[in-house]
């Protein structure tokens, strides 16, 4: 996916210093367009993987979990300043449905991402998640984060 992304990118802009015509839109339209086609057979020809096409997803779903994530860091934080700690660390093993590992490498990203959460090791068969509360840990809320990076029509 970051090689398709720098790709783009890298071609988008040679395409401009090449032709040095950026004074309308239409030729950005012809710059991203034909850095686009160029991606895209690429794709088709083993040069990107799949991953390229679902980080629109990821990106969104990440948006969406912005709010879950500041609101944890700051219970955490006030937990923190205030003193009142009262933590139960632990190993979790959490075994994953994802097939793909490109999907196992984004759940556990996003499971990093969670306040007092953070993966340790990841393999074919699930993550082991060190935890700094093992009785706050909610299954279906990371059932749920698993079927939103795996994705509802696979």
């Amino acid at each position: 996916m970051l090689h398709a992304a720098a790709m783009f990118v890298g071609l988008t802009l040679l395409w401009i210093a090449v032709t040095q015509r950026v004074s309308s839109p239409q030729d950005w339209a012809i710059a991203l367009g034909a850095s686009l086609v160029c991606v895209l057979v690429a794709m088709r020809f083993g040069g990107a993987t799949a991953a390229f096409a679902r980080a629109p997803r990821l990106l969104a779903l990440s948006a969406a979990r912005a709010g879950a994530v500041t609101s944890g860091a700051l219970a955490t934080l006030r937990a923190a300043i205030s003193a009142d700690v009262k933590l139960n660390p632990a190993l979790v093993r959490v075994r994953t449905r994802a097939d793909e590992p490109d999907d196992r490498a984004a759940f556990a990203n996003m499971i990093s991402a969670t306040p007092g959460m953070v993966v340790v090791n990841a393999d074919a068969d699930g993550l082991l998640v060190h935890v700094a509360d093992e009785d706050g840990i909610d299954a279906a809320d990371l059932g749920r984060l698993e079927a939103g990076v795996v994705g509802d029509g696979r």
